[in-house]
C-alpha cells in the first residue's frame, strides 16, 4: 500500500483537492433564489376550469439543489405546489411537486437544476379552497448539491484507485489472474442485476412505497434527533407517527437516508441503496460457498446463480421487497456457518470460528425481515434434529449453544423491545396472522416454470413474487440426476456428495412447501406450530430458502463433477464437465437478460424527486397500526381540547409537542394530540403535583390523549422516550459487542505474537 500511495502520490493529491474544495463548499448558507408574500400572491391570482391558482414571474436558475418552502393558513382544501419551466429541455428541472393537504401549514419541496434554466416559475393551484390559503412562498437555493457532489466524486476516486491498485497487484503477481476474473464476472453479475436502476427512473412494485416511506419516516427522525435507535418514525400518518423501526429492523435503512441528508432525492438514495446490496450479496456469497467447497469456479457459479435467481430479482424490482432481498444478502452466511460446524474437525482452530458467519448472518437476517429469520431458524432447528448425531457432540452443541446466546445478546437491543411493545398493547397484526395462507402458495405449473415473470397467473394473486427458481438453477438440479443415474447406482467415492444430496433434496422440498398443495390450512390449525405457519403469510416466501439450497448445490456441483469425471472411461470428461458450466451459465444469462429487460421496459417508470409527493400513508397491510385504527379518517389537526380547556404557544416538532395548557374548569379536561397513542409516550409538565398525565385510553383515530387536572395552567412537553427497559437492552448488545470484538482482537493478536517468536 505504501507503494502504491508513493507511485501515484501526484494523482491521489488531486483528487484529494478537488474533494476538499467541494466539501468546503458544502457549509454555504442558503442563498434566497425567490420570494413572494402574501400581497405579491394575491396580485398574481389566476382562475381557469380547475379554479384558483398562483403562478409566478420566470426567473433564472443555476445548477444546483433547491427547497420551495410554503406558509399557509389553516386551510381546509388541498394546494399543489411546485417549481416549473418552459422550456424543452429534457429534465434540466426536476421536481414533482406535491398535494398539501388540510390544515398542513408548512411544506418543504425539492428541486433538482442539472443544467441552466432560464425560464423557471412557482405555481400553486388551490383545490377547493374560496379563499387565498398561501401566505407566503420561497425558494432557496442549498448547499446539498455541493454535498452530493463531493459525495459522488470521493466514489469516483475510491473506485478509480482500487483499479488502479488491482491492477498493480495482478501485474505483480499478489493477485492471481483466476482472482481477478472472478472479481471481474461477479462485477458483471451485479450490474447484469442493477440494468433496470441504471436509468433516470425506477419501478414501483407492491411494497415500495412502504419501504420508501420507511427511509424518509428514518431519515426525518434522524434529523430531529429524537430517538436513536429509532423506534417510531415520525413522518408517517400525517405526523402523527408509525412504530414501523419497532418491529421491521431499519439498521440498514440508515444508509439510504444518510444519503436522504446529504440532498440525494428519494429514488436516487434508494437506488445507490440497492447496488450496494446486490454487490454485497454477490461477495458474501462468494465468499461463503467458496468457505464450504474450497473451489473458485464452483462458489462463483453458485454466487452468481444466486445473484441472477429470478426470485432474488423479482424482490428488487417488481414488489421491492425491502426486508427479504436484505434477508437473502446474509442467509449464504448462514448455510456456510452450518456448513462449518458440522463438517470440520473438532480439534481444529477453524472450527471454533466456524459460528462466526451463523451469528453475523443470523443478526443481518433478523434486523432484515424478521419472516424470513423465522423460516431459517425453522429450517435450522429440523436440520440439526436429522443431523443429531453430530448436533449433540459435546464440542457441537456446546459451539451451537454459544452461537444461539451471542446471537440474541448481541440483537438484544432489538427483540427485547419489540417483545415489550408486543406485549404492552394490541396491534392489526394479530388480525393478519391468522389469515387462511394455503390458497396463497403457488401451482406445480409455477414452480416448474423456466422464464420469469409476474406469476399472478399461478397464484392468483396481485403482483406477487415469482414462483420459480429459474432454468439454471433448474439445469443444476437436472445436471446432478443425469450423472447420478449415469452412475447406475456404483458409489463413486464422491467427498461432495453428501452436500450435493442435501442440498437438492432440501432445495426440492422448500419447492413443494411452496405450492398450496402442501396443508398449510391444517397446520394452522395445530396449537404453536400454527402461529409460525401463518405469520409467513404466503407459502411463496419459501423459494428465499429453495433459492438458497438450490444455488449451494450449484457451488459444489464443479468440485463434485471434477470428482465424478475422474472415474469416467472417456477422453472428453473434461469437455463434458466444462461443456455443462458453460451451458448453465449461458442458460443463466440469457434467462436473466428476459428478465432485466422484461422489468425495464414493461413495468413502467417512476421518477421520484419530491419524497412529499408520495404521501405518507403508505402502511400496505397496517400490521403495525394499533388494533382499531381508522387511518382513512385521518388529517394534519392541531390539539383537540375539551371545552372549557384552553391551549397556546403550540410547537410540534417530529413526535415532541411543546404547549401551554390552562383548565380553567372545575373538573379534569381532555386533549387530543396529532401523535399516534403507542405506549412508551412521556409527559413532562410544570408542577409537582396535580400534573397532566397521559390516558390509558386514546382518542380519535387512536391519538395521544392526556388529561388535564381542574385549575392547572403550565407547560407541558410531550416525546417519546420508550421504557426503561429499552435501554437495559441497548446497554446489554453493547457491552457484547465490545467484548466479541475485544476477544477476537487479542486473539489475533496473540496468533501474531506466536508466529512472530516463531
Amino acid at each position: 500500500m505504501r507503494e502504491f500511495i508513493s507511485r501515484h502520490r501526484l494523482l491521489l493529491g488531486i483528487e484529494l483537492l478537488v474533494v476538499i474544495i467541494c466539501v468546503l463548499l458544502c457549509f454555504q448558507p442558503e442563498e434566497l433564489i425567490f420570494s413572494a408574500d402574501a400581497d405579491a400572491i394575491a396580485q398574481q391570482r389566476h382562475t381557469d376550469e380547475n379554479g384558483n391558482y398562483y403562478r409566478s414571474d420566470l426567473f433564472t436558475l443555476r445548477p444546483g439543489v433547491y427547497r420551495l418552502r410554503l406558509q399557509c393558513k389553516d386551510h381546509e382544501g388541498m394546494l399543489y405546489p411546485t417549481v416549473g419551466t418552459t422550456e424543452s429541455s429534457f429534465q434540466a428541472l426536476r421536481c414533482n411537486g406535491a398535494f398539501v393537504r388540510a390544515h398542513r401549514r408548512e411544506i418543504d419541496i425539492e428541486a433538482y437544476v442539472v443544467d441552466r434554466v432560464d425560464s423557471a416559475y412557482v405555481i400553486c393551484s388551490y383545490i377547493e379552497e374560496t379563499g387565498q390559503p398561501v401566505e407566503r412562498i420561497e425558494l432557496y437555493r442549498t448547499s446539498e448539491g455541493w454535498r452530493m457532489l463531493a459525495f459522488i466524486l470521493l466514489l469516483a476516486e475510491t473506485g478509480i484507485n482500487l483499479l488502479i491498485w488491482l491492477r498493480d497487484k495482478l501485474l505483480k503477481g499478489t493477485i492471481s489472474i483466476e482472482q481477478g476474473m472472478v472479481a471481474g464476472i461477479l462485477a458483471l453479475s451485479v450490474l447484469l442485476a442493477y440494468l433496470p436502476y441504471c436509468a433516470d427512473y425506477m419501478s414501483m412494485g407492491a411494497d415500495g412505497a412502504f419501504h420508501l416511506l420507511r427511509i424518509e419516516g428514518l431519515k426525518e427522525t434522524l434529523l430531529h434527533g429524537g430517538q436513536f435507535p429509532v423506534r417510531v418514525q415520525e413522518y408517517w400518518l400525517y405526523g402523527h407517527g408509525y412504530a414501523v423501526s419497532s418491529f421491521y429492523g431499519d439498521l440498514f435503512l440508515i444508509f439510504p437516508a444518510l444519503l436522504r441528508l446529504l440532498g440525494f432525492s428519494l429514488m436516487d438514495a434508494y437506488k445507490f441503496f440497492v447496488l450496494a446490496v446486490l454487490a454485497g450479496t454477490a461477495v458474501i456469497a462468494y465468499r461463503s460457498f467458496y468457505r464450504c467447497t474450497g473451489n473458485r469456479c464452483g462458489a462463483l457459479m453458485g454466487s452468481v446463480l444466486y445473484e441472477l435467481a429470478p426470485y432474488h430479482i423479482y424482490n428488487f424490482y417488481n414488489r421491492n421487497a425491502v426486508g427479504e432481498y436484505l434477508g437473502m444478502m446474509f442467509l449464504p452466511m448462514v448455510i456456510c456457518g452450518f456448513y462449518c460446524v458440522y463438517t470440520q474437525d473438532e480439534k481444529k482452530q477453524d472450527y471454533v470460528r466456524a459460528k462466526v458467519p451463523l451469528i453475523v448472518g443470523l443478526s443481518g437476517i433478523l434486523q432484515s425481515h424478521i419472516l424470513t429469520c423465522e423460516m431459517t431458524v425453522v429450517a435450522l432447528v429440523l436440520a440439526a434434529l436429522v443431523m443429531w448425531r453430530k448436533t449433540f457432540r459435546k464440542e457441537t452443541l456446546r459451539e451451537l449453544v454459544k452461537a444461539a446466546g451471542v446471537f440474541l445478546l448481541v440483537n438484544a437491543w432489538f427483540w427485547i423491545p419489540l417483545l415489550k411493545m408486543l406485549s404492552v398493547d394490541k396491534y392489526a397484526l394479530s388480525d393478519i396472522v391468522t389469515q387462511d395462507i394455503q390458497h396463497m402458495g403457488t401451482r406445480v405449473a409455477g414452480i416448474l416454470q423456466m422464464y420469469p415473470y409476474a406469476g399472478a397467473g399461478q397464484t392468483e394473486m396481485y403482483n406477487c413474487e415469482p414462483i420459480q427458481i429459474g432454468a439454471a438453477l433448474w439445469a443444476v438440479l437436472v445436471c446432478y440426476l443425469a450423472v447420478r443415474l449415469c452412475r447406475r447406482g456404483k458409489s463413486a467415492g464422491n467427498p461432495y456428495d453428501k452436500a450435493m444430496k442435501w442440498g437438492t433434496l432440501l432445495g426440492v422440498l422448500c419447492l413443494l412447501l411452496s405450492t398450496r398443495y402442501f396443508p398449510w390450512d391444517m397446520m394452522a390449525r395445530i396449537p404453536g406450530i400454527g402461529l409460525l405457519a401463518t405469520a409467513i403469510q404466503f407459502p411463496t416466501r419459501l423459494l428465499t430458502i429453495a433459492t438458497l439450497f438450490t444455488s449451494f448445490t450449484a457451488a459444489f456441483l464443479v468440485p463434485w463433477l471434477k470428482e465424478e469425471s475422474a472415474h469416467w472411461e472417456m477422453q472428453t470428461a473434461g469437455i463434458v464437465r466444462a461443456g455443462s458450466v458453460i451451458a448453465i451459465a449461458v442458460i443463466a444469462l440469457w434467462a436473466t437478460l428476459f428478465h432485466v429487460n422484461e422489468i425495464s421496459y414493461d413495468h413502467g417508470s417512476l421518477r421520484l424527486y419530491t419524497a412529499e409527493n408520495m404521501g405518507n400513508v403508505s402502511v400496505v397491510n397496517g400490521e403495525y397500526l394499533l388494533q382499531g385504527m381508522d387511518v382513512s379518517q385521518m388529517q394534519y389537526h392541531d390539539p383537540a381540547a375539551d371545552e372549557g380547556l384552553l391551549w397556546e404557544d403550540y410547537d410540534k416538532r417530529g413526535l415532541t409537542i411543546n404547549l401551554h395548557v390552562e383548565n380553567r374548569s372545575s373538573q379534569e379536561l381532555y386533549m387530543e394530540l396529532p401523535l399516534t397513542g403507542y405506549r412508551g409516550y412521556g409527559l413532562d409538565a410544570d408542577g409537582e403535583t396535580a400534573v397532566p398525565y397521559i390516558t390509558e385510553n386514546r382518542g380519535a383515530h387512536g391519538d395521544l390523549r392526556i388529561a388535564v387536572p381542574s385549575g392547572y395552567a403550565g407547560n407541558i412537553r410531550v416525546s417519546y422516550k420508550g421504557f426503561i427497559l429499552f435501554r437495559v437492552a441497548e446497554g446489554i448488545s453493547g457491552v457484547t459487542v465490545l467484548l466479541w470484538l475485544g476477544i477476537g482482537l487479542t486473539r489475533r493478536y496473540r496468533k501474531v505474537g506466536k508466529v512472530s517468536r516463531g
